[in-house]
C-alpha cells in the first residue's frame, strides 16, 4: 500500500487514485451488466412456467455460489494475479450468459438454467473483488476509507441502480431477451475500460504457498486471527438489514395502509441516497478514523433505523416522509459501516489477500444471517419480533466493533 501521496493530485485527494480511474469506471459498467437482469429475472422465470419454490432455489444456490467465489477471490489474487482473475470473472461471464440466453431460456430446461445462471454468478465477485484488492495495495493508507467508499458506489450503483432500473425502463422497448444482449455490451465495455485502458501495475506479493494450502490458509485464518474472526461476524451483521427488510417490510407495512408500490418506490430512492453516503462516512472516517467511525455510526445508526422502521407505522400509520426519514438512518448506518473493507485488510497487513477473502465471507454471510433471522423470530413475535431481532443485532455489532483495533494500535 502507499503511504504517501501527491497532496496536489485531487483525485487522490477524494479518494481515487488517478492511475486507477478507469478501473472504477470498468467496475461500474462491468457489475451493471452482469446484474442487469437481478430486477426481473424471478418474474421471467416465473412467467417461463416454474413455481415459487423453483425460482427461489434458483436464486439459493445463486447467492450461495456468489459468496464462495467472493471468499475465494481474495486468496486467488496472490496466487494467480489481479488482472487474470479478472479476465477468468469476464471469460466466465459468457461461459454461463451465453448458454443460459441461447439455449436454455428458450428450452425452458430448469436444471440448464439453473447450471448456467449460477456460472454467470460467479463472474462478478471476481471481477469486482479483485479490483478491490487492487485498491487495497495502491490506495494511499491516508485516504484508503474514502477509496472504498468509492468501490461500493461504483458496484452499487451498477448492481442496486442501474442494472435493474435502468433496464426496467427499457424493457418495454427493448424485451428481455435484448436486455441480457446490452448486459453483454456492457461487460466488454466495462472490461476494456478497468484492464485494457487502465495502465496501472496489478503487480502484489504472490503467495509462496501451494494454490490449496494457500486456500485453505485464508479460511483458517479467521480463527488463528481472534481480531479477523470478530471482523467477519460485524461484516455478516452489516448487510442483515438489507436482506431481512425485503422480506419482513412487504409483510408489516401492508397492515398499516401502505402498498408494496410505495415500499419499493421508498427503498429505491434510499439506496441512491446511501451510495452518497458512502462516501461522506468514507471521508469522516479518514478524519476520525476508521474504528470510531465504526464504533460510532455503523451498528447504533443501523439499530436506530430498524426500530424507526418499526415504530413508524405504528405511531404514525401510513407516513411515508417519517418511513423514509428511518431508511435514511438506516443508510447512515450502513455508511458507518464502510470504514470495515479498508479495517479488515489492514489487520493482517502481511497476509492482505487472505484479509480480503475473510471480508467477502463476512459479506456473503449476510445472505443468509439477514433472512435466517427474520425466518427464526417471524413466526413466533411477528414482524415486529423479527424488526426488534435485526435491530437489536445491529446494536450489538458498535461494542463489538471497539475491539477491531489495528497491529499500530496494539501494545506490544
Amino acid at each position: 500500500m502507499n503511504s504517501d501521496y501527491d497532496k496536489s493530485d485531487w483525485l487522490t485527494r477524494i479518494g481515487i487514485p488517478h492511475t486507477l480511474v478507469w478501473g472504477f469506471v470498468g467496475l461500474f459498467l462491468f457489475v451493471t451488466g452482469a446484474t442487469i437482469e437481478q430486477g426481473w429475472f424471478s418474474s421471467m422465470l416465473s412467467n417461463l412456467g416454474f413455481s415459487n419454490a423453483h425460482v427461489g432455489l434458483i436464486f439459493t444456490v445463486y447467492g450461495i455460489v456468489v459468496a464462495v467465489f467472493a471468499w475465494l477471490t481474495g486468496a486467488c489474487t496472490q496466487i494467480f494475479g489481479i488482472r487474470q482473475l479478472m479476465w477468468f470473472g469476464f471469460i466466465l461471464y459468457f461461459i454461463g450468459s451465453l448458454p443460459l440466453v441461447l439455449i436454455a431460456i428458450p428450452l425452458k430446461s430448469y436444471w440448464l438454467i439453473m447450471l448456467t445462471y449460477t456460472i454467470r454468478g460467479a463472474s462478478y465477485p471476481l471481477f469486482a473483488y479483485s479490483f478491490m484488492v487492487w485498491l487495497n495495495f495502491k490506495a494511499p493508507q491516508e485516504v484508503l476509507a474514502r477509496a472504498m467508499s468509492w468501490f461500493w458506489i461504483s458496484f452499487g450503483l451498477g448492481m442496486t441502480v442501474f442494472g435493474p432500473y435502468f433496464s426496467g425502463a427499457l424493457m418495454k422497448m427493448m424485451g428481455q431477451t435484448n436486455l441480457f444482449y446490452l448486459g453483454f455490451l456492457l461487460v466488454i465495455l466495462g472490461t476494456f475500460c478497468a484492464l485494457i485502458l487502465n495502465r496501472d501495475s496489478a503487480d502484489i506479493p504472490k503467495s509462496e504457498e501451494p494454490p490449496l494450502s494457500s486456500l485453505l490458509n485464508s479460511f483458517t485464518l479467521i480463527f488463528r486471527r481472534p481480531r479477523l474472526g470478530l471482523g467477519v461476524i460485524i461484516k455478516a451483521i452489516n448487510d442483515i438489514g438489507k436482506f431481512g427488510y425485503v422480506i419482513v417490510m412487504p409483510l408489516y407495512l401492508i397492515h398499516y395502509g401502505y402498498t408494496t408500490a410505495e415500499w419499493l418506490s421508498v427503498w429505491a430512492i434510499v439506496n441512491v441516497v446511501g451510495l452518497f453516503l458512502n462516501y461522506v462516512f468514507g471521508y469522516i472516517a479518514d478524519k476520525i478514523g476508521w474504528r470510531k467511525t465504526l464504533v460510532y455510526f455503523g451498528g447504533t445508526f443501523c439499530g436506530l433505523g430498524t426500530l424507526g422502521l418499526w415504530l413508524v407505522p405504528q405511531m404514525l400509520g401510513h407516513n411515508i416522509p417519517a418511513l423514509f426519514i428511518s431508511l435514511v438512518l438506516y443508510t447512515m448506518g450502513l455508511g458507518g459501516f464502510v470504514p470495515l473493507s479498508a479495517i479488515i485488510p489492514n489487520l493482517v497487513p502481511e497476509n492482505k489477500g487472505a484479509a480480503i477473502s475473510a471480508l467477502n465471507l463476512g459479506s456473503g454471510l449476510s445472505n443468509f444471517l439477514g433472512p435466517l433471522i427474520v425466518s427464526i423470530f417471524i413466526s413466533p413475535f411477528g414482524a415486529s419480533g423479527a424488526l426488534i431481532a435485526l435491530a437489536v443485532t445491529y446494536f450489538i455489532a458498535s461494542p463489538l466493533s471497539y475491539f477491531l483495533k489495528m497491529p499500530s494500535e496494539m501494545k506490544d
